[in-house]
């Protein structure tokens, strides 16, 4: 599969879903994923960056609607627009659990949404944007795979597993809209690439940097448990490092496009099951 906009066979269409989930603080501990606050907070970290970041993407796509070519593009386009807007909203559900937890967490909200609106888009060209949308969907698709592969997320407690589950399925699910919104308008290689070197340092600093803020606020920075947490998720239970690598060279390749990764029937497995049935709104 080339780089050049798929065929009729190769194009996959999908919904916006409208889900349900029910929040609470009591109903949530510290750390909910697998006992272990490093994990919990990486993933802590994604939900306080990701309704900004995920806004950010809606803007960048919105942009560029009355000039897409494809209708397939178009539709899928609106879906991710669709499905991203619900991303936001859920996510962001889940922050006052972490301030009735004790956690501070203004100041790195504040941070991010200044980041895109105030430096992003006023230092970037609007296709700039797009590319580095596409090149973060990458990235999210990737830790989407990795999480539903291995089953990272039975050991999470219920609802944040199902919130996860979803947010996963759906990212692998819209894996390609951005990428071919961005070929349809522009599909420059060197911008893609430029754009995807400052994707990769900007998630995984605001990643890592993000969950030591949260466990420095608990004392745990420095404990034998957490580091060795730390190492496990990087480099033998998750392999985040990698993947990530791996996911890094591979969107180099000219011929690169997202179709390629074979992860979609770990999507389709999440939707089939009773525990994700949702109103489709779109």
């Amino acid at each position: 599969m080339s780089s050049e906009i798929l065929q009729d066979k190769d194009f996959h269409f999908y919904p916006v879903r409208k889900p349900k989930f029910e929040f609470s603080e009591n109903g949530t501990s510290k750390h909910w994923m697998d006992g272990s606050a490093y994990k919990t907070h990486i993933l802590n970290t994604w939900t306080l960056f990701f309704p900004d970041g995920e806004r950010f993407f809606i803007r960048s796509i919105q942009k560029f609607l009355p000039n897409i070519k494809d209708p397939r593009v178009l539709r899928n386009a609106k879906a991710f627009m669709g499905q991203e807007a619900q991303h936001a909203g859920e996510h962001k559900k889940t922050w006052k659990i972490l301030e009735d937890q004790g956690f501070k967490i203004k100041t790195f909200t504040d941070f991010v949404n200044s980041f895109f609106v105030n430096f992003v888009e006023k230092i970037m060209s609007a296709k700039s944007c797009l590319a580095a949308t596409a090149g973060a969907e990458h990235y999210t698709s990737l830790v989407a795979t990795i999480g539903l592969q291995i089953k990272a997320l039975d050991q999470a407690e219920s609802e944040m597993k199902r919130l996860w589950e979803w947010h996963a399925a759906e990212e692998i699910e819209h894996k390609s809209a951005a990428y071919d919104v961005f070929l349809d308008i522009s599909g420059n290689y060197f911008r893609r690439m430029i754009t995807f070197l400052g994707v990769t340092i900007v998630f995984w600093a605001a990643t890592f940097i993000g969950a030591e803020i949260l466990l420095w606020q608990e004392g745990l920075t420095f404990k034998w448990k957490t580091r060795k947490d730390a190492f496990r998720f990087i480099f033998i239970d998750e392999k985040v490092f990698f993947h990530a690598a791996g996911a890094f060279f591979r969107y180099f390749r000219p011929g690169f496009h997202p179709e390629q990764e074979d992860n979609l029937e770990l999507s389709r497995a999440i939707f089939e099951s009773p525990e994700h049935t949702y109103k489709e709104i779109a």
